[in-house]
């Protein structure tokens, strides 16, 4: 009996830590922390944007009209277009609504592939801040200058990404990326992020020269580096980056959200042999989103089960306990993550649409680690049809 309820005491605490208890502790951290809003540098760094691309006709005259809307010194920035082979009129749309040639300059890769365009093309850029976005990712007009701000003041900031959000979207999806984004600002107000988003982000160029080639998700890779390097991530509430292309509905969610989970893990798998080097705090963050992943749900599932022998065992003080706990850090972190605000404006959903994308999340988290050995994609994964 003693040993039942020790495994279900265990199992109530990693419950208790991984999802509750990490995001309390960042809370409390972020008040001691005191992050202070950037304030605009006395002199601009130079400046490289590199905008991926690959069969975008759809999206690429719109982008470029969004980075010719950039408030940013057009001396000090130098914007590059990577095609990677495409089969549809992208280059054609490219080179005849391009006419800055100074401000701007178009590449083809020779390999297709996100990985391999930018490996292609960062040998060349002059930028001392390189800045990665993707076409379906448009910015605000100050994006540049508030992560180039960021960059400014400290210098152990190695990465910034813009807050990114859907534009136009199923309920699940945005209650999905208020969470997570506010997760995000959580870890920044505490130290660093764990994560930026592919849809804008920058890095100083000395963090890397090119990318493995079996990176899948460059947005995992690049922060898990600046982070296992001692370095920070910045998740910017001040540059926005909104996505365009976004599921419309559940069959596009959850194999969408079923390869950004697998893509997420394998990138984080990569770093375990640099767990020694990291420092106290990226540590603990790096541990909690591995078992996050990998022990989450089978932690849920042996929790019920076992609480559920424990009933039949008549230890329903036990049971009750170890509930009530999970439900007092549940109310705390609910609390705190009401407390973070998001850039673009309040949000507020249903208690039906929140067990929604918790379950759903739960079985794709699952769902990952069980299909995980099985499982590989590259950096062409498909991408959601445009809106």
């Amino acid at each position: 009996m003693w040993l039942l309820v020790l495994v279900y005491v265990v199992i109530t605490l990693i419950l208790g830590w991984t999802l509750f208890g990490y995001f309390i502790y960042l809370f409390f951290i972020g008040l001691f922390n005191h992050k202070k809003q950037p304030d605009f540098p006395k002199s601009w760094p130079k400046i490289s944007i590199i905008v991926p691309c690959y069969n975008e006709a759809e999206h690429i005259l719109e982008k470029i009209k969004n980075l010719n809307e950039i408030d940013y010194p057009s001396e000090m920035l130098e914007i590059v277009f990577v095609d990677g082979g495409s089969s549809d009129n992208t280059l054609d749309l490219l080179k005849k609504e391009i006419t800055n040639k100074k401000l701007y300059r178009i590449v083809v890769s020779p390999k297709k592939g996100k990985i391999n365009q930018l490996n292609y093309i960062l040998p060349e850029v002059k930028g001392d801040i390189i800045v990665n976005t993707d076409v379906d990712g448009l910015l605000n007009k100050e994006a540049i200058k508030w992560m180039a701000a960021e960059f400014a003041q400290d210098p152990s900031v190695l990465v910034v990404g813009a807050y990114c959000y859907p534009d136009d979207t199923i309920d699940i999806e945005h209650c999905y990326w208020s969470a997570q984004n506010k997760s995000r600002f959580l870890e920044t107000y505490a130290k660093t992020s764990s994560i930026v988003v592919a849809q804008c982000y920058a890095f100083r160029k000395e963090l890397l020269k090119s990318f493995p080639e079996d990176v899948v998700a460059d947005d995992v890779y690049i922060a898990f580096l600046a982070n296992s390097s001692g370095g920070k991530t910045i998740y910017s509430n001040l540059a926005k980056a909104p996505e365009m292309r976004t599921p419309k509905n559940y069959a596009d969610f959850i194999p969408h959200k079923f390869r950004k989970s697998n893509a997420y893990l394998r990138e984080s798998l990569r770093f375990v042999y640099k767990l020694p080097e990291m420092d106290n705090f990226f540590k603990m963050m790096f541990v909690t989103k591995i078992a996050q992943q990998l022990f989450l749900p089978l932690a849920f599932f042996s929790w019920l089960f076992i609480a559920g022998v424990l009933i039949t065992l008549f230890r329903f003080d036990i049971v009750i306990i170890g509930a009530l706990f999970l439900l007092i850090l549940l109310v705390i972190t609910n609390r705190i993550f009401n407390w973070v605000k998001l850039p673009d404006g309040l949000h507020k959903y249903s208690l039906w649409t929140i067990m929604r994308v918790y379950i759903i999340t739960n079985i794709i988290i699952f769902s990952t680690g069980l299909s995980y050995p099985f499982y590989r994609q590259d950096s062409s994964y498909k991408r959601l049809e445009s809106n």
